[in-house]
């Protein structure tokens, strides 16, 4: 679905602690969309995808978090490009654990290539 297209719907949302929200909100004011929301807040993925997928409202989703396809669950596009939700890991490099969190982002970036083919 083109992004501007999707801006009719009202967007479910959760807290946000893990970018989610804020990835969603940026993406939608970035094209000067307007982001009508609901009114309350889903306390997952997992609640979010249910919801959608009940009609309560529209939900965006990591490919990886949509556990149930429903008819209307598709990517989402912007000027016939997919969408792409990026991670970032910042840390001091005088943390004591510095090269503990660098061994384990190294790690969990192997563990993440295959997702992204």
């Amino acid at each position: 679905m083109e992004l501007g297209a999707a801006a009719d719907a009202a967007y479910i949302l959760v807290p946000d602690t893990c970018g989610l929200t804020t990835f969603t909100t940026q993406l939608f004011h970035s094209n000067d969309l307007p982001l009508r929301t609901y009114p309350g807040e889903a306390s997952s993925y997992r609640v979010l995808d249910e919801w959608a997928g009940l009609g309560v409202g529209a939900a965006l989703l990591p490919r990886s978090k949509v556990t149930h396809q429903h008819a209307s669950c598709r990517p989402l596009v912007r000027s016939g490009t997919p969408v792409e939700l990026s991670y970032e890991a910042v840390w001091a490099r005088e943390n004591p654990l510095a090269a503990d969190i660098e061994e384990f982002v190294d790690a969990l970036a192997k563990a993440a290539a295959p997702l992204g083919k």
